[in-house]
């Protein structure tokens, strides 16, 4: 793949990642980072490539809620989301009003914080590198 394509496939991967963990719909998430809604859609799907301004815009925007992504210096995508982007997520899945109202469970978990330790930390880190490594390593490897 070429690097404008690897770029631009990070950038897809990045906005629709960090959308989808906000609990937002494309137009939600246009409002929220200040751009519009084609322009998210096509940068999902990668239908058009999203102009550096206005991805910057969506970075900093981002950075304000206290998610922080970068798409830039690795050949990765990393996410964070930072403790204050976290409680208003928390908050937000907490809210009654948000859920559907065929719904009456409220899920686990949700209303009470959920505490890890160090080894529960260590435990999870492991379960995910044995389950990364059982995955085909290319297309053509599919053992």
């Amino acid at each position: 793949m070429s690097d404008d394509i690897d770029a631009h496939l990070k950038i897809a991967v990045a906005l629709r990642s960090v959308r989808g963990a906000l609990g937002l719909n494309q137009a939600e998430f246009a409002e929220l980072v200040g751009v519009s809604k084609p322009t998210i859609a096509r940068a999902e799907t990668m239908e058009v490539a999203m102009r550096l301004d206005s991805y910057s815009n969506v970075l900093r925007k981002l950075r304000e809620i206290g998610v922080k992504v970068d798409t830039l210096y690795s050949d990765s995508v990393q996410i964070e989301f930072e403790p204050q982007a976290l409680e208003s997520l928390r908050e937000r899945l907490a809210d009654q009003g948000r859920r559907r109202q065929d719904r009456t469970q409220t899920g686990i978990g949700v209303l009470k914080p959920v505490r890890l330790t160090k080894d529960d930390h260590d435990r999870i880190a492991k379960r995910t590198q044995e389950t990364l490594s059982k995955l085909p390593k290319d297309k053509n490897d599919q053992t």
